[in-house]
């Protein structure tokens, strides 16, 4: 059963809306291609765990924090008998394991294994449910899910899972028989309220400001900014590529685009009418925040929230 599913993180969100609107540097066009692929690689193990037919639950993007540490779940599934953790990899290409390192056979390039970041994570975990009266094995796996990795490693195979190897550690899981109590559930809905009070983890996210964002409608299909909308026209379509979208559904997507990236801003007509480059009639703009969110004052002074 899938507890909590998977949606895109707050940073690579906030680089989606960023490479339109600012110029990056090589480093934050590099972040924000490792995000895709990393969040790519996920949703190809979300096929893997939507198909468990066993009595688990299974939660997926949990950042989470214990005292002042921030560490991040790609995925974990519970079980009657015990917590299985995910660290998710998109590699592709083959490794060797060395002394805490993969090491590329082709360039020899190396960084630092998965392994010892899933270990990490695994000894904040159990930190975290013990602080929460919680107590359940933690058995941690780093899954390298590109169809192209291959690692030649010995010392750390129990805790890696490869392409190959999928099918087989699926069955094991699916063949659990045994059933999940109440406590279970009270764990998946902890875990899950926890997530929700961490602070996302946005390093690697350029600076900006909204001074030196380009300001426009940006189309959901080809990302080109949109010159114009029809005054009275329900649907807006791009002249570059031909995608129709609701006019309404436009303006809701650009209001939540402005709220994520300028959490400390106000939300009003005229803020939104000035960050779609005075595309949208404020008329238009108003009536979508008005049905939408809730006002906290009427007048000019009005915004919403």
């Amino acid at each position: 059963m899938i507890y909590k599913k998977r949606e895109k993180s707050d940073k690579l969100l906030i680089l989606e809306y960023l490479k339109n609107r600012i110029k990056f540097s090589q480093e934050s066009c590099n972040e924000y291609q490792n995000q895709v692929k990393g969040y790519q690689g996920e949703c190809y193990f979300d096929t893997l765990t939507t198909g468990l037919t066993c009595d688990c639950l299974v939660l997926n993007d949990l950042p989470l924090a214990i005292g002042s540490t921030d560490f991040q779940i790609d995925a974990l599934i519970i079980t009657a008998q015990e917590i299985l953790l995910y660290e998710i990899k998109n590699y592709g290409g083959e490794y060797i394991y060395n002394d805490g390192f993969l090491v590329s056979t082709l360039s020899g390039n190396s960084f630092h294994s998965p392994t010892e970041r899933i270990n990490r994570h695994t000894s904040l975990l159990q930190s975290l449910l013990e602080t929460h009266q919680m107590k359940l094995p933690i058995k941690p796996f780093v899954a390298f899910v590109h169809p192209e990795f291959m690692l030649y490693d010995v010392k750390n195979i129990q805790k890696t899972l490869v392409r190959a190897t999928f099918p087989k550690h699926f069955r094991n899981l699916t063949a659990r028989l045994e059933a999940l109590s109440p406590k279970h559930f009270l764990l998946a809905k902890t875990l899950c309220e926890l997530s929700a009070q961490t602070k996302p983890y946005l390093n690697g996210v350029p600076e900006y400001t909204y001074k030196e964002c380009k300001k426009g409608i940006i189309c959901l299909e080809c990302e080109q900014f949109i010159p114009e909308i029809e005054p009275r026209s329900i649907f807006c379509t791009c002249k570059a590529c031909g995608n129709n979208e609701r006019v309404s559904t436009l303006i809701s997507r650009h209001v939540l685009e402005y709220k994520r990236l300028f959490p400390d801003r106000k939300l009003t007509t005229a803020a939104i009418y000035n960050w779609c480059g005075g595309v949208c009639a404020a008329r238009r703009i108003r009536s979508v925040l008005q049905k939408d969110y809730k006002a906290a004052s009427t007048g000019k002074g009005s915004y919403y929230f």
